[in-house]
């Protein structure tokens, strides 16, 4: 017998890392009347090109991804086009709800969502993370105190060379190639800072191994972040 691709609501249950869920479609303003796909994937950094030791060691140890937060990625796409290349059909008679953010969503829960056309026969559709330096979008750059990345323990502020790093997702065909910067160290301590002296001499840092810059006055406690714009290095 063959096997039915893309069944709506064929999936139960956790999703698994190696298989992408097509969760649902949400209706957009958009003119032509495109709906977009929300594609969910559990996506770990590599440790390798992330530089991360602690991932590094968890991936030795961890015995499986079902503590990870699937990674949410979106595409616009039209009714047509999600019926002829993925045999999805949806209608107005469907169970269309009104989401948190007040858009008409309806649920579809397909594992692995496949293409059906011969010119990308077999091929699913993946999530990609791509980190970089440069906002994706003016909005994004508007925003960018906000919507950039944290280490999530601690919710502290990650840098690539001093800069805001951009962890955004796409949709893709086939393999996904993500892209991780490696996030400088000494911004990814976590917590606040606290010097127990009570003057501003040079000798007072000794013990944490510093010399502060002349001519700034370096606050003895507060946030990393405060330190950082102290220094003017955010």
């Amino acid at each position: 017998m063959k096997k039915m691709l893309n069944l709506r609501d064929s999936f139960k249950g956790s999703l698994s890392k190696g298989n992408s869920l097509l969760q649902a479609i949400v209706k957009t303003n958009s003119e032509a009347g495109l709906v977009q796909i929300r594609l969910l994937e559990i996506v770990r950094p590599d440790p390798e090109q992330s530089r991360d030791l602690k991932l590094l060691f968890q991936s030795i140890t961890r015995e499986n991804d079902q503590d990870a937060k699937p990674r949410h990625a979106y595409m616009p796409i039209g009714y047509a086009e999600l019926e002829a290349f993925f045999g999805i059909k949806v209608s107005e008679r469907d169970k269309w709800f009104t989401n948190e953010r007040g858009k008409e969503e309806l649920t579809l829960n397909i594992l692995n969502p496949t293409f059906i056309k011969s010119f990308n026969k077999g091929k699913v559709l993946r999530v990609q993370v791509r980190e970089s330096i440069y906002p994706k979008d003016e909005w994004q750059a508007d925003h960018a105190d906000d919507q950039a990345k944290k280490n999530p323990s601690n919710n502290q502020k990650m840098y690539y060379e001093g800069q805001y790093i951009f962890a955004n997702t796409f949709v893709v065909v086939g393999k996904s190639k993500h892209t991780w910067l490696a996030a400088d160290a000494d911004y990814k301590e976590a917590g606040s800072f606290s010097i127990k002296t009570k003057t501003t001499e040079v000798n007072d840092f000794q013990d944490v191994g510093w010399t502060p810059p002349t001519g700034i006055i370096i606050p003895k406690k507060g946030t990393f972040d405060d330190l950082r714009k102290s220094l003017e290095l955010s």
